[in-house]
């Protein structure tokens, strides 16, 4: 997600990744997932086929309930306090998550709803599920959305349907990662899956969507529509009655701006198409057929999902098309490589952050240069540190470490985006322009549909004579003197 601060102004489509069409497509979890959308309530049925790509049985699947997060006696509020006025413009709303049944090939299954936050669906299978194996639940529900200005709501514009189904807990060490709707962040952890997905929804309503369209047809009002996306971590929507859209194939994959406020939307379009295009030279291939860029409510600049990134209305031009660059990046740095974001924020969002500076570098049609991002990024993160200093006595630049641990969204954004950036410039000047796109490029190659950690990062860098262990240990441990 960018956290847009303004004094931060930071494809060939191509298979080898083993995306769609991957051989060892079913080597990974499948969902079906059938939804119908009336009004602010989302009835759908999924039915989940677990794969057990670990070493460890499983008697219990683990399910994130994102949408109880927004609740009335919710503990953790997926919204800053700072943000609520501008998140519920016309006061506070609540919505939630109901499961209405769970049941596998021989019937019913027991299930609870627990977790910290009733934010967790764990359901008892009627037999373990061993390495290589196998097992499939169906899971109806029902979502009720707030009207509300995130990732999952209906405002004034759009729908945003994000997190809108149970989705599989990630996992981690052997054994599903729960983790409660932080409002700093992005409190997510997945495992690359196949989607088939459904949506019936007014026939007025254009969506955007994760994956591709395969098949379309109309119903007593209602478009009826089911979508397909392999090797990606979630699947999300954005619906408008509003929708205009254009689209550029130029770099092999469909790349289409949806918007319903823009008098230049070109302009947003050649952004998406100009960073697609760099990250793909200088990082590796974009694995899927198609991304969506969707102009759309947000409190935030803006936000990533597989195939999909949501940009706020709300944000001036400059900024508009940086966070486009930004969530472009989250396409390779996220989408495909991976990470735990509640522990290890800082791997993808210091990564797309730097990528922003990069691209810019080469483009200077923008208006920006490398070395003018670099020292305003220095600027804001020595300004951080001693407002922090001041206040507090101490300042913990430490990047490895749970959202929980961080005291307000401003250290959030100076340790996961600003100070990280950094850190790839000083890596870069070190070490020379060679090595460290190689690394990046190793780095992507690798971990390309996993999930990375802070050392599989110094790894990369190291398999291509990068002597670069005590460097990362510097930074990431807070002791590194900027």
């Amino acid at each position: 997600m960018k956290k847009f601060l303004p004094f931060i102004l930071l494809f060939a489509a191509a298979f080898s990744l083993c995306g769609f069409g991957c051989e060892k497509e079913r080597d990974r979890t499948v969902y079906e997932i059938n939804c119908e959308l009336s009004g602010n309530v989302l009835t759908g049925s999924e039915t989940v086929e677990f794969y057990n790509f670990t070493d460890n049985a499983f008697g219990t699947l683990k399910f994130n309930l994102y949408g109880n997060a927004f609740r009335k006696d919710a503990e953790f509020s997926p919204v800053a306090r700072q943000y609520a006025s501008k998140a519920y413009p016309s006061g506070k709303s609540y919505g939630d998550m109901r499961i209405n049944g769970v049941t596998g090939e021989s019937g019913a299954l027991e299930y609870e709803i627990c977790g910290q936050d009733e934010n967790i669906l764990s359901v008892a299978l009627p037999e373990e599920v061993f390495p290589g194996e196998r097992a499939s639940v169906t899971v109806d529900f029902t979502l009720s959305l707030a009207e509300v200005v995130a990732r999952t709501g209906v405002n004034a514009d759009t729908v945003n349907l994000a997190n809108f189904y149970p989705a599989l807990c990630g996992i981690q060490d052997g054994a599903f990662y729960e983790c409660v709707y932080y409002s700093n962040g992005d409190p997510f952890f997945s495992d690359c899956a196949d989607y088939t997905v459904t949506l019936a929804a007014d026939e007025n309503m254009v969506v955007a969507a994760t994956g591709v369209a395969v098949k379309s047809e109309r119903e007593t009002g209602k478009n009826v529509t089911t979508y397909k996306a392999e090797n990606v971590r979630s699947f999300a929507f954005v619906l408008s009655e509003k929708f205009e859209s254009v689209t550029d194939k130029s770099t092999g994959a469909d790349i289409t701006y949806y918007y319903y406020n823009d008098e230049n939307p070109s302009l947003a379009l050649n952004a998406a198409v100009q960073a697609a295009t760099f990250f793909a030279e200088k990082f590796g291939a974009y694995p899927y057929p198609a991304f969506s860029v969707v102009q759309t409510h947000f409190i935030q600049g803006g936000m990533e999902f597989p195939g999909l990134a949501m940009v706020s209305d709300a944000l001036e031009s400059k900024a508009y098309l940086e966070v486009i660059v930004h969530e472009t990046a989250h396409q390779w740095w996220q989408s495909v490589v991976g990470n735990n974001e509640i522990e290890y924020g800082f791997l993808d969002e210091g990564l797309a952050e730097y990528s922003v500076i990069a691209f810019y570098e080469t483009h200077p049609e923008y208006g920006f240069t490398r070395a003018n991002l670099v020292e305003s990024a220095e600027r804001t993160y020595k300004t951080f540190c001693t407002v922090y200093d001041k206040l507090f006595g101490k300042v913990n630049t430490v990047m490895p470490r749970s959202l929980k641990d961080f005291d307000s969204e401003y250290e959030y954004v100076n340790v996961a985006y600003v100070k990280p950036a950094i850190m790839y410039d000083v890596l870069r000047t070190t070490i020379g322009d060679a090595k460290f796109f190689g690394g990046l490029k190793r780095y992507y190659a690798d971990f390309a549909f996993k999930n990375a950690v802070p050392s599989d990062l110094v790894a990369s860098f190291t398999r291509v004579g990068a002597d670069v262990e005590g460097f990362f240990d510097g930074f990431f441990n807070g002791k590194a003197v900027l």
